[in-house]
């Protein structure tokens, strides 16, 4: 039965079918509901009443995908599920529904589509292979992209050839979960995987404690002696304990084993798998016939630090994936559209090309469009970096994203969001995102090659001690698939990457994905953005020019006084001056300057032309490279204030020290000012590109990459994500957007360039230790795999070698807390 909440909000839908039929309707398919039915599902928190368990369980999904709001858009009853679906919750039909489609898919070119999906149960860049391949290979699928930071796929898809509900169903019979992507779903899926990996871990670090306690009595016994009844009770308890752990917390080794098998991919899961389950069985053997070794505590010890690795890498991943930006969440919820010659406020997403909307000052542009009534100035360092506003009148262009500084605009909607300036700046992004993935794919490569590699040794293994002595089959297979286990080779990369990463953290830098320190180490193109980065981003006083003896330190004050006014950047100039507060009736003229009077006379603060019209003989700005506003008051020019963007003063001791390391450095800046040149040269820039757009900048680094370079790249502006994507390593300043600190390798969080330095030297250290590593690594493979293979190496001296071989490699990635030499 439903709440008397819930027959409140009923749909008109149901209200005319209650009314025609007496009967509460169905909130799915709008039948009636039978009296005393007991199905209803939870929608937007309310209890709406369902005639079936088929409606039930498709209302269920629809609300727990986050999709909810479909039920207030659509415009009929759904269609009832049919009999055998009713309690099939795998089957995603209803993503057909045109409706529901246009939430998380939006139309490309001759009838492509593209969709943004968000996956469970994705661990590795081996889960991410085996979905964008199966994908791939489905007729119509043009483009398939998993982002396993953020654990979404992007699509691009023929709507002709294939669904959206067939691809929901590819995925699942992958074994990963499918769901229409949102930002509250993310989350949600997020925190489920972290609580699930949480417990697996928990698990089995309890059943190392407890099955180590046993496994010390079974040593010692072995050593001193043990009554055999005591020595069985110790055995079959261990067996309890480790089952239930391969069964709940090692289980995610054998899925992912078995997944790749099916579809033909030999992955680093597969010997893990094969070394846990052959040890398990062969201990459960030897304590069911009681005799032979059991090594139920290396089993779960194995799993218990192989599970504490992969937690604490995804734990990276998911503090990062959730402070992820999107760009269109930079846009307001609610916009002032005129409608049926009206003002009303309405839902940015029911927006339609031709709409007329109203900007107030202070608000963010949400749709590209064209100036009908208004002057204004719009800041729009979101796409070129410049910190001077652009004055805008009837007819001029204004783009979504970027902010309404001076007056009320009334603009013509030209572009809804998936067509504006900022989704193709975010879709830049995501674009440079897959251009990285080449380093992931090669090592897939290179590991099923490695996991073939031990699988034939172990078969050749087998073969020939079933020859000569056939009851040792097990245990020496048993030693080569344990001493060779990837485990030192699997940690040799990721130990030292942690480690160096721990220690930035420590020194104010924090790392962003997988590559990064790597792809510095390497790196011999060092790219520099200018305002905001090499310059602190904001307007300063540098200069003060008074005329006709009147007093700088009183045009200050003055200037200051009619600034508290204003909303513009050059306010920020005089924010810390201190100034009167009887200004009078100030009016501000957009793109100009601002009129006030004080003490009975009238005065103007702003650009020369504006100034001129009050003092005519106004002398030109001095010459030098400053952005210069005037003050003045009717027929006397008063003074010229000089401002510019001050640099960072560690900003030249970190070119130096780059150069020094033998970089070669390079100035992209968007700001089409002549200080763009004046500061490289100053700095000694050995490449200088001004007045570039986000395209322009990413072309330059492209060309540079083509040419063999790896590329370093530092910024603060949205306009610089997608160069930072791009590049193969980069650097957000603090005081970036979130979307610029979103898609950079490292962010500085000290607002100190120096820390660029410091992370190229800590990188170069980083790498040397990482071949430090392999080469331990392959040198303990390479001998312990023969002295195994030859019988040398009993199972439990194997899983000793094993851990020891893991620990040296551990322990030698932790000299990366030291500074680098």
């Amino acid at each position: 039965m439903t709440t008397p909440t819930s027959r409140n909000r009923r749909s008109p839908e149901q209200a005319s079918v209650t009314a025609v039929t007496g009967a509460q309707a169905c909130f799915h398919c709008g039948e009636p509901v039978p009296s005393g039915n007991p199905f209803s599902a939870v929608i937007e928190d309310i209890a709406q009443p369902m005639c079936c368990p088929g409606c039930r369980a498709v209302a269920t999904l629809i609300a727990e995908s986050g999709m909810a709001s479909f039920y207030r858009q659509r415009t009929a009853f759904n269609q009832k599920p049919a009999p055998d679906q009713e309690y099939d919750l795998d089957h995603y039909r209803l993503y057909d529904d045109p409706t529901l489609r246009a939430q998380f898919c939006s139309p490309g070119e001759a009838g492509t589509e593209h969709a943004r999906l968000l996956l469970g149960g994705i661990t590795c860049a081996a889960c991410t292979w085996l979905i964008e391949h199966t994908l791939l290979r489905e007729p119509g699928v043009l483009d398939a992209q998993v982002n396993l930071q953020q654990q979404r796929l992007g699509l691009h898809f023929d709507s002709a050839l294939i669904s959206p509900s067939r691809i929901f169903a590819l995925v699942e019979s992958l074994g990963y979960s499918a769901r229409p992507f949102q930002a509250s779903a993310q989350r949600e899926q997020i925190e489920q995987d972290y609580r699930g990996d949480l417990r697996r871990v928990a698990v089995a670090g309890i059943g190392m404690m407890q099955v180590g306690m046993f496994g010390i009595a079974l040593h010692a016994g072995d050593l001193q002696g043990i009554a055999t009844e005591h020595q069985t009770l110790l055995r079959i308890v261990s067996l309890l304990v480790a089952g239930f752990v391969v069964a709940y917390s090692a289980r995610t080794f054998f899925s992912s084993a078995w997944r790749h098998l099916r579809r033909g991919s030999l992955v680093m899961d597969l010997p893990v798998a094969l070394a846990i389950g052959l040890a398990f069985i062969a201990s459960v053997w030897a304590t069911a016939t009681g005799g032979g070794e059991v090594y139920f505590d290396s089993v779960v010890m194995f799993t218990f630090f192989l599970l504490l690795g992969r937690f604490f890498e995804k734990r990276i991943r998911r503090r990062h994936a959730l402070a992820c930006y999107d760009a269109e969440s930079s846009l307001p919820l609610a916009v002032t559209v005129l409608r049926d010659k009206r003002w009303q406020r309405i839902s940015r997403r029911l927006l339609q090309a031709g709409d007329t909307l109203r900007i107030r000052v202070g608000e963010t542009i949400a749709v590209d469009g064209r100036v009908r009534v208004g002057t204004s100035a719009v800041r729009e360092d979101t796409f070129n970096g410049e910190y001077v506003p652009r004055p805008v009148s009837p007819g001029d262009a204004v783009f979504a994203g970027t902010i309404n500084l001076e007056g009320s605009l009334d603009i013509v909607a030209d572009n809804l969001y998936e067509n504006t300036r900022l989704a193709a700046l975010q879709h830049s992004v995501e674009r440079a995102q897959r251009s990285k993935p080449s380093i992931a794919r090669m090592a897939d490569r290179l590991s099923a090659w490695f996991v073939a590699g031990i699988l034939l040794i172990t078969a050749i293994t087998a073969v020939i001690w079933s020859q000569i002595a056939p009851d040792q089959v097990l245990w020496v297979c048993l030693s080569v698939l344990v001493i060779s286990c990837p485990c030192a080779l699997a940690l040799a990369t990721p130990a030292a990457l942690t480690a160096a990463a721990s220690a930035l953290r420590e020194a104010g830098v924090i790392v962003h994905g997988e590559n990064a320190l790597e792809a510095l180490a390497r790196s011999r193109l060092l790219v520099f953005d200018k305002t905001g980065t090499l310059t602190e981003g904001q307007l300063q006083l540098q200069q003060t020019v008074p005329y006709r003896g009147y007093q700088a330190a009183s045009a200050t004050t003055l200037a200051a006084a009619l600034q508290q006014h204003s909303n513009h950047p050059i306010a920020h100039a005089f924010a810390n001056i201190e100034a009167p507060t009887e200004v009078l009736n100030p009016v501000y003229t957009a793109g100009a300057g601002i009129e006030a009077s004080w003490q009975g006379e009238q005065y103007r603060m702003g650009s020369e032309q504006y100034c001129r019209q009050f003092a005519p003989d106004l002398p030109p700005p001095p010459d030098s490279q400053l952005y210069w506003v005037a003050l003045c008051k009717p027929g006397q020019p008063l003074a010229w204030f000089g401002l510019s963007d001050r640099l960072r003063p560690e900003a030249a001791q970190t070119i130096r020290e780059a150069r020094e390391a033998g970089m070669t450095l390079a100035l992209l800046s968007g700001d089409s000012s002549v200080a763009g040149h004046l500061l490289a040269s100053e700095l000694g820039f050995d490449h200088i590109g001004t007045g570039l757009s986000p395209k322009q900048k990413m072309e330059r680094v492209r060309a540079w990459q083509q040419q063999g370079h790896s590329v370093v790249a530092v910024g603060d502006g949205l306009n610089d994500a997608p160069l930072l994507s791009l590049a193969n390593a980069s650097f957000a300043v603090a005081s970036a957007t979130d979307l610029t600190r979103a898609q950079a390798d490292f962010v500085i969080d000290n607002e100190n360039l120096l820390a660029v330095t410091h992370s190229l030297k800590k990188a170069r250290q980083c790498k040397s230790i990482i071949l430090q590593n392999f080469a331990w690594a392959l040198g303990y493979n390479l001998t312990g795999i023969p002295l195994a293979a030859m019988g040398f190496v009993p199972p439990w001296m194997a899983a000793i070698g094993m851990s020891l071989s893991s620990l040296i490699v551990v322990m030698n990635s932790l000299r990366l807390h030291k500074s680098p030499t």
